[in-house]
């Protein structure tokens, strides 16, 4: 097992700054994308983040591109763990950010500005969770998926996670200790479960957010291009009411929610970086 916790001048820098973030990228076997993961954290130009990067065991060459940038990290470790959801409850377990973002290995966040940019639109509010816009990467092109404002009941009649993007939510500190984690019975879908879980619990608020927060990137190993989720989020689904609607109902908000999701986004097409 490799481990490394940052230095405690690093800790006392940031403590006096003001709103903090921790985010958490968890790998395996990511060297394809890691560093682009890694470089687009350290080159923002907000400077109160607390890195973690919980990796899987890697037998590639991804614990040497972590240590090639550990004095950027501010926590990392290499171990076996119980999959993706696992390594992410780990990170969130450590941090101490007032407010959380799950980056992925394999995804990065939309410019050097994000965070801070992120932060002036959290501004006072301190809410419990927010929320912004996606841009999809795939082979090296762009596309800005803007989105909007959802219920509970929304984004789970749209039978997915599309209107609110795992790599585009911050959560705080406090309500994620609420929750208690994800939920180790879903292997690829738990995202989707823990947001559902957010957005129903009560006497909690949030916000979406109107500026392009992460690029998602898709390729053929993705968990979305496999399309091993499907089967979960049936089941996930299911656990949160889905099926105790009416047919009717449950078609007609899934075609309103997609058709304004679909003119919302008409004419955006994939456009080199």
């Amino acid at each position: 097992m490799f481990l490394y916790v940052c230095s405690t001048t690093k800790i006392i820098l940031k403590i006096s700054e003001g709103l903090k973030i921790t985010i958490v990228t968890v790998c395996k076997n990511s060297d394809d994308f890691l560093e682009e993961t890694i470089s687009s954290v350290i080159k923002q130009t907000y400077q109160n983040i607390q890195y973690i990067v919980i990796d899987g065991n890697s037998t590639d060459a991804t614990v040497n591109i972590i240590k090639q940038y550990s004095s950027n990290i501010d926590y990392w470790v290499s171990e076996r763990d119980n999959g993706m959801y696992d390594a992410i409850n780990k990170g969130l377990k450590l941090a101490t950010g007032d407010y959380i973002l799950i980056l992925n290995s394999d995804d990065v966040l939309a410019n050097n500005d994000t965070i801070k940019n992120a932060v002036n639109l959290i501004g006072n509010d301190r809410l419990d969770y927010y929320y912004g816009n996606l841009i999809k990467l795939k082979d090296g092109k762009n596309k800005k998926v803007k989105l909007f404002p959802v219920t509970f009941k929304q984004l789970l009649f749209s039978t997915h996670g599309t209107f609110v993007p795992h790599p585009c939510f911050f959560i705080s500190r406090e309500f994620n200790k609420e929750l208690a984690g994800y939920d180790l019975t879903y292997q690829y879908a738990s995202d989707y479960d823990y947001i559902l879980r957010a957005l129903f619990a009560a006497g909690r608020k949030g916000k979406y957010l109107n500026m392009y927060i992460s690029k998602f990137r898709i390729h053929e190993n993705s968990i979305t291009a496999t399309g091993k989720i499907n089967f979960e989020r049936k089941n996930i689904l299911r656990q949160h009411g889905y099926y105790q609607h009416s047919y009717l109902s449950r078609v007609f908000f899934y075609y309103t929610l997609w058709i304004y999701y679909k003119l919302l986004n008409a004419g955006k097409s994939y456009r080199g970086t």
